[in-house]
């Protein structure tokens, strides 16, 4: 019987974010995604968020090296 149980305490739940959502992808599909991004064209406001998107792929595929 863990302690929790003994105190008759519930474990903290992970709180969750409605608007984030958690995927896994393998190396070569954050690979994919960012040679994708790298050769579209974007215009306006759209730059901005695709190259704060482009960021956390790339953080992402240098925690898997």
């Amino acid at each position: 019987m863990s302690l929790h149980e003994r105190l008759r305490l519930k474990p903290k739940k992970k709180e969750v974010n409605p608007n984030e959502a958690n995927v896994s992808l393998t190396k070569g599909e954050l690979e994919a995604l960012i040679i994708g991004l790298g050769e579209a064209t974007f215009k306006g406001k759209q730059v901005e968020s695709v190259f704060k998107l482009a960021v956390k792929l790339q953080d992402q595929l240098q925690k898997m090296k």
